[in-house]
């Protein structure tokens, strides 16, 4: 063999450090061109600012080729001999099309066997894995002081990581474990207290039901968890978290439901995975359209780091998405209609159509018009078909869509099928604590922002986007929600209200509907010069957004009092908190959430100082914990009842019909038997702010008495127990169900005294088992009953359709409410609800 080395007239040849000056000498696939000018730029200011330091975020907006930037930056700290390279995704299916990437551009590379490879170790070549492979708890990469040395970690769709790591640090115990059953039983006293009904539907096995383990009993009983998952810790459920977590069982919150329980730590211990947390030099990709703020918790990242990003700043916008909002073009076109003109398979058909549901549950009536349900097991092959060009039948995606990229023809239609709902345990806590905060609609939007993004996957690709389902229609619509968004979002959701707008002139000049909403779509599809140049000159108009985000030094707070209860300075954790609510809360729900935090963290060192703090919280939340004592029951307020001007009040809540009726709709589309269970008793309470009566839900807020309690008139009450997700073939109302209407009617004879309340139980049957009975008079709202109850509630607001709702008199309202059986007489008669038969 020739050495051609001997050969060369000089000696040595230096490696290049450069990124671009490195794709210059790669062996390139035929078709790849040069460096895309924006892969120069940020590469150049990434050598030349960013290469120093810790931490880095690079940001560029999708189909600008992030993954050869991010590629290339590795292959120059191994040029420079700064020792081992990792790139990480977030799933298989991403690591398999960086390996395509990498080898079309000639940079080496390897990946993960059974060991990690040598040529990795010794710095030779870019090691590409999954994020799930360095964060476990028997990671070949090695734990604490065990850890493989890793110079640099190039993090891929940071965001989509975070989720990932939490859920490496999380044990999911399903509730046919035996651990589950342990853990269950351990703290079943203290959950019972938190609340009898929601602890009787766990017990059934509800899926919606769920409660949160006191942190003061979770605490004090910390070791008996320990031996309980440590006896179980090789099974597949605790075995992979069990190493990670085992010494801090006591910093852990554990969230139970009647499926599943989650045990998850306060603060993510990233240190015990010492490659990625001792790393020289640490690379973040993010989307440009994201809030960082997260990364601080989430991975460790300073606040000057998620400050200083590295980006391009003369950067404009990227891809075009016409956004279309049906159901606000006419009330016909809502998401019933929207399935049955996209589920059907079309031989016919030149581009992809994908709808994205929240759930499986959502897929059904996509499944009977013929669409093909993507399961975790066909996704990829489904999608893959897309991009073949087989465009026949609709893939529909349910839950999950991070990572998923349909660029050009393999999605043309995009149809966002209902808002997107969190799935783990603590996140749903969270929702149903603080479903107002800032932090849960960030993390929505977030959401929402990643559905949308699907479909647009370079500057020049371009997608219709439909949105439907009302709760989604209304976290677009609405002014506070939209703020959330990016301003790229934003800006691309008003151009759809304003397209909406158009729409409506048309068909008031005589258009139909349908017609007039196909036709904005053929405009998108067909490249309408029209369109694009509005479009652009839209777009175009986007100024930079100078504010900065509270969110970040919300979490910087959030940050700091934990890391000072790790160091055992209790007081300066609470004093931090403190600050935090000073600076930043403005609402009484958020107050009680802080204070509920201060609580636990003053706990280890005053369990009175601790309870003050709880009952503080609960006063502020009442849907928080119930403090060991000191706890004050609130009945609704006896003043005299003003049920016209409430109603007058709650439709001047909004500018216009439209956005009275897109709420209205909202409440009633929750108001159905299956619905989350949460959900629907929300919706209910919501129903009763409607009608202008005041309203509780006391085993929500007091983990005591019924669902619902509606005050509908002086000393008269509606009490009202839910039970709309049982089982709708369920021929009988069993003794459990009986036991706890008779309860919520002790509770509240005990609170109310001897008052007018007319007792329901909504619930799909009117028979009684032998085994069960009712110590109260209790009558059934069935589906049908329920149904006339909406109804006529929908009709009532329709008829102030096109009027002045400045200039509604009390007389006509009034005239509308016995005209649709909705005084509070019928409510107390038997108009919406029947006597039940005992058997």
């Amino acid at each position: 063999m020739v050495n051609f080395k001997k050969r060369l007239t000089k000696q040595k040849i230096e490696k290049k450090i450069r990124p671009d000056e490195i794709y210059s000498t790669l062996d390139r696939s035929s078709d790849k061109g040069p460096l895309r000018p924006v892969q120069e730029k940020i590469l150049d200011k990434w050598f030349t600012d960013f290469q120093g330091k810790k931490d880095v975020i690079l940001k560029l907006h999708t189909g600008q080729g992030k993954t050869l930037v991010g590629l290339l930056m590795l292959q120059s700290k191994l040029n420079q001999e700064k020792g081992p390279a990792l790139y990480l995704c977030h799933n298989n299916q991403l690591v398999e099309q960086t390996c395509k990437q990498a080898e079309s551009f000639g940079i080496g590379y390897t990946t993960v066997d059974r060991e990690i490879p040598d040529e990795f170790i010794d710095g030779k070549t870019i090691l590409i894995t999954s994020v799930q492979k360095l964060f476990n708890g028997e990671t070949k990469f090695g734990l604490g002081n065990k850890s493989i040395s890793v110079s640099t970690v190039l993090m891929d769709d940071a965001h989509a990581c975070i989720e990932v790591i939490k859920n490496a640090c999380k044990i999911v115990l399903k509730q046919d474990s035996h651990a589950y059953h342990e853990i269950f039983s351990l703290f079943s006293t203290e959950l019972q207290n938190q609340g009898a009904g929601t602890y009787a539907d766990i017990t059934r096995k509800s899926y919606d039901s769920l409660t949160a383990v006191p942190y003061w009993v979770w605490q004090d009983m910390h070791t008996e968890v320990s031996d309980i998952l440590s006896k179980y810790s090789n099974q597949k459920d605790i075995r992979f978290t069990w190493p990670i977590i085992k010494d801090m069982i006591k910093d852990c919150q554990c969230i139970i439901s009647g499926q599943s329980l989650e045990i998850i730590p306060y603060v993510t211990p990233l240190y015990m995975f010492g490659s990625y947390h001792k790393a020289e030099h640490r690379i973040f990709m993010s989307a440009t359209i994201t809030d960082d703020s997260f990364f601080i918790k989430g991975l460790g990242i300073s606040s000057d780091t998620i400050r200083n990003p590295l980006v391009l700043p003369d950067e404009g916008w990227s891809g075009e998405k016409m956004i279309l909002i049906p159901s606000l073009i006419d009330s016909s076109l809502n998401r019933t209609e929207i399935v049955n003109i996209f589920a059907k398979p079309s031989k016919k058909r030149k581009f992809g159509v994908v709808a994205l549901v929240p759930s499986f549950n959502s897929t059904k009536d996509w499944k009977e018009y013929g669409a093909t349900i993507a399961t975790r097991e066909i996704i990829v092959d489904e999608i893959g078909k897309l991009k073949e060009k087989n465009f026949e039948k609709t893939l529909v995606i349910a839950n999950r869509y991070d990572g998923i990229d349909l660029p050009d023809s393999s999605c043309r239609v995009l149809v966002f099928d209902s808002r997107p709902y969190f799935e783990s345990l603590y996140d749903r806590y969270l929702e149903e604590c603080r479903g107002n905060s800032d932090i849960v609609s960030i993390k929505l939007a977030q959401t929402i922002e990643q559905g949308l993004g699907r479909a647009v996957r370079g500057e020049k690709d371009y997608c219709a986007i439909i949105i439907t389902g009302t709760e989604l229609v209304r976290a677009i619509r609405s002014k506070k929600s939209r703020g959330y968004f990016s301003l790229q979002t934003r800006t691309q959701i008003e151009i759809g209200l304003e397209i909406a707008e158009f729409s409506k002139e048309e068909i008031r000049e005589g258009d139909e509907p349908k017609k007039s909403f196909l036709g904005l779509l053929k405009q998108s599809l067909g490249r309408d010069e029209g369109w694009k140049e509005f479009y652009t000159e839209k777009m175009d108009e986007i100024q930079p957004d100078s504010k900065t985000s509270n969110m970040l030094e919300i979490i910087e707070f959030e940050n700091l009092a934990e890391e000072k209860y790790s160091r055992g300075d209790f007081q300066g954790a609470v004093q931090t908190i403190q600050k935090l609510i000073d600076n930043h809360v403005t609402t009484d729900e958020e107050r009680g959430w802080y204070l509920q935090e201060m609580a636990r963290l003053i706990y280890p060192s005053s369990k009175m100082t601790s309870n003050k703090f709880q009952v503080s919280a609960h006063r502020k939340n009442t849907f928080l914990l119930k403090p060991k004592e000191g706890m004050e029951v609130q009945k609704i307020s006896s003043i005299s009842l003003k049920r016209i001007e409430n109603i007058s009040q709650w439709i001047h809540s909004f500018d216009n019909f439209d956005e009275l009726y897109l709420e209205l709709d909202d409440i009633l589309s929750k108001l159905k038997f299956g619905v989350n269970a949460d959900r629907f008793e929300q919706a209910f309470d919501e129903l009763a702010k409607v009608l202008g009566f005041p309203s509780q839900r006391p085993d929500k807020e007091w983990k005591e008495g019924p669902d619902n309690i509606w005050k509908t008139g002086d000393n008269k009450y509606l009490l009202v127990e839910c039970k709309n997700n049982v089982d709708v073939t369920r021929n009988e109302i069993n003794k459990d169900e009986t036991g706890q209407i008779n309860n919520a009617c002790a509770w509240f004879e005990k609170v109310y005294g001897d008052v007018l309340v007319k007792n329901i139980i909504i619930i799909s049957t009117k028979n009684v088992s032998k085994a069960a009975g009712f110590n109260k008079s209790v009558q059934v709202m069935r589906e049908n009953k329920l149904r006339l109850l909406t109804d006529n509630v929908r009709k009532f607001y329709l008829e102030f359709k096109g009027l002045d709702l400045d200039n509604l008199s009390e007389k006509r309202i009034q005239e509308l409410l016995v005209r649709f059986k909705l005084t509070s007489d019928d409510l107390m008669s038997d108009v919406y609800s029947e006597e039940p038969r005992l058997h």
